[in-house]
């Protein structure tokens, strides 16, 4: 799925995501990753909602956004609720929703100006 921004009010917006890879602005990606508006995390270790620990997320309960997308992949999936119960505790505001979904809501967010953070699983 291509995604366009007509006038992106960041430094890193998402191009695509499909078929097991993710374009953030002209460079694709086989693995997944975390997103700003001014940063590129592009080695986040996370290949499944099994592999995620509160600590894959320091970066960004240390940065606070006003509401983090977590992208599950092909398929929208819930961690476990205890999981979720330790990222609101550490203050994070999160959605839940597919990959693809995640990458168009950021896109539009940042769009719009909002301090956003946006963990992209790719399969």
């Amino acid at each position: 799925m291509k995604f366009t921004l007509d006038n992106p009010a960041a430094d890193y917006v998402f191009g695509h995501y499909g078929d097991g890879r993710l374009k953030v602005n002209q460079t694709d990606y086989d693995a997944s990753l975390i997103i700003f508006p001014d940063t590129l995390i592009t080695d986040w270790p996370v290949n499944n909602l099994d592999d995620m620990s509160i600590s894959h997320f320091d970066e960004i309960i240390s940065r606070n956004p006003d509401i983090v997308l977590l992208g599950t992949g092909v398929k929208q999936r819930f961690p476990s609720v205890e999981f979720r119960r330790n990222l609101v505790q550490a203050g994070l505001n999160l959605e839940i929703m597919d990959s693809a979904a995640a990458c168009r809501t950021y896109n539009l967010l940042v769009s719009e100006g909002r301090d956003v953070a946006a963990a992209v699983i790719i399969y």
